[in-house]
């Protein structure tokens, strides 16, 4: 009984370890899922939302940026260090002149720097205003992301235009 005991023991550790060895997350999918759930949390969808979504929607931006971080948004208003309580005001400010959008990234390149990582992204932004106009933008964005215990930040976003000189 000991016996069957223990080999059911080991059994169920060695199942444990090689999940973790085998099936954990690499640091590059972290980045890639972090990205992705960031571009639905910056969309807006076209039916309007109550104070307090907008309220849970900043709080939720706001987790994807570090304490400080900083942006350039060239030819822009946007450069300087923000709190990422500020960079997420801002997503919502400019939301808030939007009927719907949807940001959407391909192209990612990853370089992992442990605990940093520069990633190379180019990011599309479509919108339809209040005004009626429309919105299509291509840019090239270069984010550098640090590590927050297990989650990734961006610490840096650099936004320019597809053929513009760096």
């Amino acid at each position: 009984m000991v016996k069957k005991f223990t080999m059911l023991l080991l059994l169920c550790l060695a199942v444990i370890v090689g999940y973790f060895v085998f099936f954990r997350d690499s640091d590059e999918l972290k980045i890639r899922r972090t990205l992705k759930k960031f571009c639905i949390d910056c969309s807006k969808k076209e039916q309007s939302s109550s104070a307090a979504a907008v309220i849970v929607k900043n709080q939720v931006l706001q987790n994807y940026f570090t304490d400080i971080c900083r942006l350039t948004l060239h030819r822009s208003f946007m450069y300087g260090e923000y709190s990422n309580v500020r960079a997420a005001n801002e997503i919502m400010r400019v939301n808030m002149l939007l009927k719907k959008s949807e940001l959407s990234i391909s192209d990612i390149d990853i370089t992992l720097r442990l605990p940093e990582a520069e990633v190379a992204v180019t990011g599309r932004f479509r919108a339809e205003l209040k005004s009626g106009e429309h919105v299509d933008e291509v840019r090239e964005v270069i984010l550098k992301m640090r590590r927050d215990g297990r989650k990734w930040k961006i610490h840096s976003a650099d936004i320019h235009e597809i053929l513009e000189k760096q």
